[in-house]
């Protein structure tokens, strides 16, 4: 494992090969592809917005523009924890800051445990939101490992928000991470 920080931009496609970004969850653990990372934080102030999903916590300012703010734990098992980092994703709608537990750092190969194999597309149990969310569950230190996918669970309504909050700032299109803080 290495020490998180700020990431490098997407290299390409992605296989379960690539090094991924390990978290907790409330109770369980996630991991999210290097490539979909832009960087891991302590939590910042998050506004309240009504109307949304559940697991949508509000609005915070990620690199002087709007993000959403996704709760990991609460999409994945319905939990609630309070988070203790943000993990800034990638989306091509712009930057998601994800509200999660402790990151335990970067795993290289993401392979289970168990069988020593590449994690698997074992999500037939999911609900929709989370099997949408999921693509793959393997183990980690005897432990269930969701491996998610590019992040399309931001709804359409909260975008539309993230957008009047920009335009009320002034921004413009959405920014990437990479650039000074």
């Amino acid at each position: 494992m290495t020490q998180v920080g700020q990431f490098a931009a997407p290299a390409g496609p992605a296989t379960h090969g690539d090094a991924c970004l390990v978290f907790r969850a409330g109770g369980l653990l996630a991991a999210l592809r290097l490539a979909d990372v832009a960087e891991a934080m302590r939590p910042l102030p998050t506004r309240p917005l009504a109307g949304t999903a559940p697991y949508v916590l509000g609005l915070t300012i990620l690199r002087g523009r709007p993000a959403p703010v996704v709760d990991v734990a609460r999409l994945l098992a319905g939990e609630t924890a309070e988070p203790t980092r943000f993990v800034a994703a990638r989306t091509g709608r712009g930057l998601v800051a994800l509200a999660t537990g402790p990151v335990l750092g970067v795993r290289r190969h993401l392979t289970d445990d168990d069988t020593g194999e590449a994690v698997q597309q074992n999500t037939a149990l999911l609900g929709p939101a989370p099997g949408r969310l999921v693509e793959a569950i393997g183990t980690l230190a005897g432990e269930p490992l969701f491996l998610l996918r590019g992040l399309g669970m931001v709804p359409d309504e909260v975008w539309s928000a993230v957008q009047d909050t920009d335009a009320d700032h002034g921004g413009g299109p959405p920014a990437e991470a990479g650039g000074a803080p």
